[in-house]
């Protein structure tokens, strides 16, 4: 999806240190990065608070299956594989391998475009979080290369020189098709050929979607049919996409089971190089994105408010910080909030992840626009905002875009790498660390 520029007063300027990263890049004509405050130190990557605690609303997380042992690179999950787990993107379906292996790649979003400030003084205090806001810029992980994003879970840039990992994208429906049966065959034979490569994953697992998004896997109904059966609401949007009544208290217990169970499979997993924090549509912090005239009323229709978004997301954030313990976990701001109520901005939200040492996902890098603090303050993800052949930019000025967040990972839209853009791209991954 195509996004809007940031207008001059939001505009948000990441002033840490390149490092490594600007190190290499300095004199490349392409890029005219800043110089580097200081070298980073060795990559460090921050658990997220194991102590988060829900909104008052909301219920507790349902038990799950146990945490993997501190040893142990992936649980195994618990619950039965259903009958109705269907074959992954490129291989046969079969039995889960007993090593997990990991990944998921969706089409974003809007991306974040609203700038972030400080919380405002209603907003609920935090837990302790494992890395303070004032975390420094040498504290980020260096960067760890350009992955493929977009065009379904494919293995075809698996073994491009350029590439370094996917993001995999799957949807709640897919993976549990019947309550506590759960289809982790497709996550592990996605991954498969990027671990035979040497190579990593990003995971993420939306309950809600564009109909186009992923017309194979169904995008259009990412929340599974029994979940809806027990009483949830939904909203159907113009382009037949069924999206949740997110803040009922039975989904979120649903959706808790389920994340236990997705933690247990593949936290700790060094195949996965983070998990990314599924909110709202797409995965990003919003309910909704599709550009509606009457979206705020087709969402008040099932009782939606700021504030029940807000309990809703603090809760489903706690709830992967309590399951996911050695994977980093990212969260994908995306405006946020639909209401318009005062003292509800997407600053709240942004400042709420950063105080819990939790990743940063920019799904939306612009060329010209700039991030402020608190992005920065923990490593930075820079997805481009759509495949050039969309959005109508330069492939050299979108790479130049996201190498000046000093991301730790770049999403690159499957149409752009190809032998027309060798040049930029690899330059750009030649540049990246061994870190993490």
């Amino acid at each position: 999806m195509q996004s809007s520029h940031l207008p001059p007063a939001f505009r948000r300027a990441v002033t840490y240190g390149a490092g490594a990263l600007a190190a290499v890049l300095t004199g490349a004509a392409l890029y005219a990065l800043p110089e580097p405050a200081g070298a980073p130190q060795a990559a460090r990557i921050a658990d997220t608070a194991a102590s988060a605690i829900p909104s008052a609303d909301s219920p507790t997380p349902s038990a799950g299956p146990a945490s993997p042992s501190a040893g142990s690179a992936s649980g195994s999950g618990s619950g039965t594989v259903s009958a109705a787990c269907g074959a992954s993107s490129a291989p046969t379906a079969g039995t889960p391998s007993a090593s997990p292996l990991t990944s998921p790649d969706i089409e974003p979003a809007t991306p974040s475009d609203a700038a972030s400030t400080t919380p405002s003084a209603s907003a609920p205090a935090s837990a302790t979080p494992s890395v303070p806001p004032s975390v420094t810029p040498t504290a980020a992980p260096s960067f760890r290369g350009v992955y493929a994003f977009s065009g379904g879970n494919t293995s075809d840039l698996a073994t491009d020189p350029d590439v370094a990992g996917r993001s995999l994208v799957y949807y709640w429906a897919q993976l549990e098709p019947q309550q506590g049966q759960y289809c982790w065959n497709l996550i592990d034979q996605d991954m498969k050929p990027w671990v035979a490569a040497g190579k990593k994953v990003v995971l993420r697992v939306s309950a809600a979607g564009w109909a186009k998004w992923d017309t194979a896997a169904d995008s259009a109904h990412g929340t599974p049919a029994w979940v809806y059966a027990q009483g949830v609401k939904s909203v159907t949007e113009q382009d037949g996409a069924v999206m949740p009544e997110y803040w009922n208290q039975t989904f979120e217990s649903d959706l808790d089971t389920f994340l236990a169970a997705f933690a247990a499979r593949y936290d700790g997993n060094a195949a996965v190089s983070a998990v990314d924090i599924s909110i709202g549509v797409g995965g990003e912090s919003k309910a909704d994105s599709e550009k509606n005239p009457d979206l705020l009323p087709l969402w008040q229709s099932i009782g939606y408010t700021d504030e029940l978004w807000w309990g809703y997301a603090q809760h489903t954030i706690a709830t992967y910080t309590n399951v996911f313990h050695r994977t980093p976990l990212a969260l994908m701001p995306d405006r946020t909030f639909i209401g318009g109520t005062d003292g509800y901005d997407e600053s709240r939200i942004v400042d709420y992840a950063v105080a819990k040492g939790i990743w940063l996902q920019d799904n939306g890098v612009v060329p010209g626009r700039t991030l402020s603090a608190p992005w920065g303050r923990t490593p930075v993800i820079a997805e481009m905002r759509g495949a050039t052949g969309d959005t109508g930019d330069d492939l050299a000025a979108d790479l130049r875009a996201a190498v000046a967040e000093h991301p730790v990972l770049i999403l690159v839209f499957t149409s752009d790498i190809t032998d027309a853009n060798r040049a930029v791209l690899h330059q750009v991954a030649a540049t990246a660390g061994t870190g993490g």
